[in-house]
């Protein structure tokens, strides 16, 4: 995480009542407890909504990645070229 949305988030949580800093430290304990990845994630989303720092987390979708297809190229391997040529 950069140092200036750390110091950014920290501010912000400087900024909470009482009430609204006991509810993100619940949130977080209960986010350090070893769950499995998907829930991990769900758990942060949530802190983070709750705390003001996110009003959507955008879910990827299988069609963000294009199908690529792999082509058949002739001759040796790139990295043996590349290697050959660093000598």
């Amino acid at each position: 995480m950069a140092k200036a949305t750390l110091d950014r988030i920290v501010e912000e949580i400087k900024a909470l009542a009482p009430d609204e800093r006991r509810q993100l430290r619940e949130m977080l304990d209960t986010m350090m407890v070893p769950v499995g990845e998907e829930d991990k994630h769900k758990a942060l989303h949530q802190a983070l909504r709750a705390a003001g720092l996110v009003t959507q987390v955008r879910q990827p979708r299988a069609t963000d990645t294009p199908h690529r297809r792999r082509i058949e190229v002739q001759g040796k391997p790139v990295s043996e070229t590349i290697i050959e040529e660093r000598r």
